[in-house]
């Protein structure tokens, strides 16, 4: 269902298309995702047991919209813009293997050998910060993102084709649109549609894109990669119209479009209110809003007075949220969490329950959002050989670091939510730290004003770190993993593996991932482990009796995501040359 954001004028020149031999019509600048979920088309992927998968994570890490487009297999609905006449189809289960005799053009992008000073991976507010300091400072900066545009999950902007009224877009958008325009006038140089497939150490990074193949050797990289959300496993987690609460918010933000008519939202944190409160400005039906931490208490007062005291202007925010829920009368149910979806092709139902399980409620939808968390994007760091901690709370794996980003490899950098999930300000603050730490690596002479800057920046990120560690106060609430699942519960989206499935390639005497793959398979889909790993590290931890640890989940591999076979096999070539 198309919206009205505030501030979004037109959305731009309609077209037509194709899907599944079905004439449909979107506009320029949609996504393939976002303009089929306006039309209320929410199966994109075909499982081997023919059942519908759509979009979920809406960032291209779990692979469940692939299509195929005009003839191409494996193309990402959330990652591919829509053009006119496209002719869209559902993707099967299995890719057509490419025959390198009558598909010679696989081996024939030409390449192209970058040596910047400073390669900076990701273009979120950590990235852009990096690269706008560095770049100001006459640093060769290339910035690459394997999105179309910079922002990233938090600074997405309205898609480029639609026409705005910048003034009238909230305090997001246009923080994130000064942003890039200072990204942007730095000098800094950016490679936009860029997937980095190959990491043989910081002196060697491999990349391709439509049009080309790149070997990047750097003298510094900076992986501001972010996050992606962490998968809550439930029975019905898998059906179309089930997704993230970040791809709900780019529906939403980016493309003017509601993940469903009738929409409820799950999940633990500040992002679900967040995401409840836009969706009813902008006249989505929103049943009911379930959050797994005890807001309503009297503690809580207390803490959120010393939010104001860190951030005045960040605590109204959060207080304008829950303003806009509590006045459409949107049903908030504290200490709930998501307990099962059912539909027959997609979402019908969902049911909440108590964390203690006492009562439950179950509301008609068409849509869900899940947010039960994050876990930091670490294959390139852990590739790269930086040290790594389990945190002590979320149980995620992140890299080990000190405030001003440098990492236990030489010239390997990290700012935001690689390393520790903190949110936008904090990655913004420490992307500005960590240039200035570089740049006096490199010997760079400080000026009066980039001391100041560096202060400024220092307690910007003190005071923000204080502002989180008391919002998850606010917010806590147990981790949740497998404790919701069934016997017959997905865990492996990818390849369909089920819960009884998983337990039963894990013994007191398996010891690692990797182990478990072997047996079961799980891990072995297009996500390659991202959202099954932490139950997996969950119940290898229960059964052999050890803490989970660095090297619990899975290791991270080469190719880091799905590619071109004609990429490997060309980077093979040039190997054995």
């Amino acid at each position: 269902m198309r919206v009205k954001v505030k501030g979004v004028d037109s959305y731009g020149p309609s077209c037509t298309f194709e899907f599944n031999e079905k004439k449909l019509e979107g506009v320029i600048g949609d996504s393939i995702a976002s303009a089929l979920i306006n039309t209320g088309e929410y199966g994109l992927r075909n499982t081997e047991g023919s059942e519908k998968r759509g979009l979920f994570c809406g960032m291209g890490v779990c692979n469940e919209c692939i299509v195929k487009v005009d003839g191409e297999e494996g193309l990402l609905a959330c990652m591919t813009p829509l053009k006119p006449n496209m002719e869209i189809t559902n993707q099967e289960q299995h890719i057509s293997k490419p025959n390198f005799e009558t598909e010679p053009e696989l081996n024939q992008l030409p390449e192209i050998s970058l040596s910047p000073d400073v390669l900076v991976i990701g273009g979120g507010p950590a990235g852009l910060s990096v690269a706008a300091k560095l770049g100001s400072a006459g640093k060769q900066v290339l910035l690459i993102d394997e999105r179309k545009a910079s922002g990233g999950q938090y600074f997405k902007q309205p898609a480029s084709d639609f026409e705005i009224s910048e003034a009238k877009l909230d305090s997001q958008y246009r923080k994130g649109k000064a942003l890039i325009r200072k990204f942007e006038a730095s000098g800094a140089k950016s490679i936009f549609n860029m997937k980095i497939w190959g990491v043989f150490g910081p002196e060697k990074i491999l990349g391709y894109d439509s049009s080309n193949r790149y070997v990047i050797t750097p003298k510094h990289v900076v992986i501001a990669t972010g996050a992606f959300e962490r998968g809550l496993v439930f029975p019905g987690w898998t059906l179309p119209g089930v997704l993230t609460t970040g791809a709900g918010q780019s529906l939403l933000r980016s493309y003017q479009v509601s993940p469903g008519n009738r929409v409820a939202i799950a999940g633990n944190g500040p992002l679900n209110m967040q995401l409840a409160a836009e969706l009813i400005r902008a006249g989505v039906d929103v049943a009911a809003l379930a959050e797994s931490a005890k807001l309503f208490k009297i503690q809580n007062l207390l803490l959120g007075g010393l939010l104001f005291l860190r951030s005045p202007k960040l605590a109204l925010t959060g207080v304008g949220y829950l303003y806009t829920i509590a006045k459409a009368k949107i049903k908030i149910l504290p200490g709930h969490v998501v307990a099962r979806v059912d539909g027959k092709e997609a979402v019908e139902t969902v049911e909440f329950k108590r964390l203690d399980k006492s009562n439950s409620r179950t509301f008609n939808i068409d849509a869900i959002t899940i947010g039960y968390g994050f876990i930091p994007s670490n294959e390139i760091a852990r590739l790269l050989g930086c040290a790594h901690e389990v945190d002590d709370r979320w149980k995620y794996l992140g890299a080990k670091k000190t405030l001003n980003g440098s990492t236990s490899v030489p010239n390997v950098w990290i700012a935001g939510d690689g390393s520790g999930i903190n949110g936008a300000q904090v990655a913004q603050s420490s992307g500005t730290l960590l240039a200035h730490a570089l740049l006096a690596q490199d010997g760079a002479r400080k000026s009066l004003s980039d001391r100041v800057s560096k202060l400024v920046s220092y307690i910007q990120l003190r005071n923000q770190l204080g502002f989180q560690k008391v919002l998850w106060k606010i917010f806590s609430a147990p981790v949740l993993i497998d404790e919701l699942a069934e016997e017959d519960t997905v865990v492996c989206r990818c390849l369909s593996i089920n819960y009884a499935q998983v337990k039963a390639g894990i013994s007191e005497d398996t010891l690692s991932a990797g182990a478990s793959k072997r047996i079961s398979r799980v891990g072995m889909g297009r996500c390659q482990g991202r959202y099954c790993s932490p139950v997996i590290q969950k119940l290898i931890s229960e059964n052999s009796g050890y803490d989970i640890s660095e090297r619990s989940g899975f290791a991270p591999q080469i190719p880091i995501k799905p590619v071109e076979i004609g990429v490997v096999a060309y980077a093979q070539e040039r190997k054995n040359e």
